[in-house]
């Protein structure tokens, strides 16, 4: 049996299903799926497939959005904002070109205001400015991690309503879902991953493809390095290597044989050569761990296995460096 629909998604309606352009998923559509052209506006038995899905994702990213002015965020923090506005952005794109109005949003806030004012030194997010604006009458806000403790309360949610999607939207899905998980550990609230379940057998292989390349490639930046620059290899090295490892054991018997090495580019000589190479390495596992996805669909716990590889690997991206993006390991929808 599918998994039992959330209580946020029997709430925001009976609604049906949207398809989508997703980077590496895109399928035919089934016989069942309505045409655009035949949807009924007011019929939601003639929507896309997933336009339900979509609904539920804009709300809750929307929730997000209007809970910023809420809470005092961390200056790593400080662009959610505008990766957040484009998610929904996206999102709004895909359900409108399923043929289907968009319903009105809900002003829910994820994170009300603090109940008693307090004094605020929050700068507004205009990429880091220091600003004070302490006063008596400043907007109350809320430490930041109690929006990151909500944004892992809805993770188990997000993951189950992509476990219900169609495999077009479902790398898709992942993808949002595991960029809210980094987004929680930003906000101070770091998810506490359950044991990973998957992707496994054969599902493992592609992701293991290139994890096991990237242990090889930091391992040697890392030798060649030092100071804060070998930390910061180091401090992805060792989380990416306990990742392989289990891996390597939910891939079983289809795991293939590692090499001895692997070739790398060189020179390696510069600091720049060598972080170049390191982020190029992290930057093959999110897509090729989306494109798992699609083989274990149904599955809430390996996709949820999906969805912490991805977000784990946006925290990878960020300690070296690398820019974020709002659709980790796609192209944007």
């Amino acid at each position: 049996m599918p998994p039992r629909p959330t209580r946020r998604f029997v709430l925001l309606g009976a609604l049906g299903t949207a398809a989508l352009l997703v980077t590496g998923c895109q399928e035919e559509r089934p016989d069942n799926v309505v045409p655009t052209g035949d949807v009924d506006a007011d019929d939601p038995r003639t929507w896309p497939a997933d336009t339900q899905l979509l609904i539920a994702a804009r709300q809750r990213v929307h929730g997000y959005l209007q809970s910023l002015d809420n809470v005092s965020l961390p200056p790593a923090a400080r662009g959610l904002g505008q990766t957040w506005a484009l998610q929904q952005e996206r999102l709004e794109q895909l359900i409108t070109l399923g043929g289907v109005p968009l319903p009105a949003l809900l002003d829910a806030p994820a994170v009300s205001p603090s109940v008693d004012p307090v004094p605020t030194t929050d700068a507004p997010d205009d990429g880091g400015a220091t600003t004070d604006t302490s006063d008596a009458t400043a907007s109350p806000r809320r430490e930041a991690s109690v929006l990151g403790r909500v944004l892992v309360e809805d993770l188990s949610d997000a993951v189950r309503e992509a476990s219900v999607s169609t495999p077009t939207n479902l790398a898709m899905l992942c993808s949002l879902a595991a960029q809210h998980g980094a987004s929680a550990a930003l906000l101070g609230a770091p998810v506490p991953w359950p044991p990973l379940a998957g992707p496994a057998g054969a599902a493992a292989v592609p992701v293991l493809s290139v994890t096991r390349p990237a242990v090889f490639g930091l391992e040697v930046v890392a030798a060649r390095s030092s100071g804060e620059e070998r930390a910061a290899y180091e401090s992805v090295l060792q989380p990416l290597l306990v990742v392989t490892r289990q891996l390597e054991t939910l891939a079983g018997e289809t795991a293939p044989v590692p090499p001895l090495g692997y070739d790398l580019p060189e020179p390696l000589e510069t600091a720049g050569q060598r972080r170049g190479l390191a982020r190029a390495l992290v930057a093959d596992i999110a897509p090729a761990t989306l494109s798992a996805s699609v083989r274990v669909p149904g599955d809430a716990e390996q996709l949820g296995g999906v969805v912490r590889i991805v977000a784990e690997t946006v925290a990878w991206s960020a300690a070296l460096e690398e820019q974020a993006q709002p659709f980790p390991g796609m192209t944007l929808p």
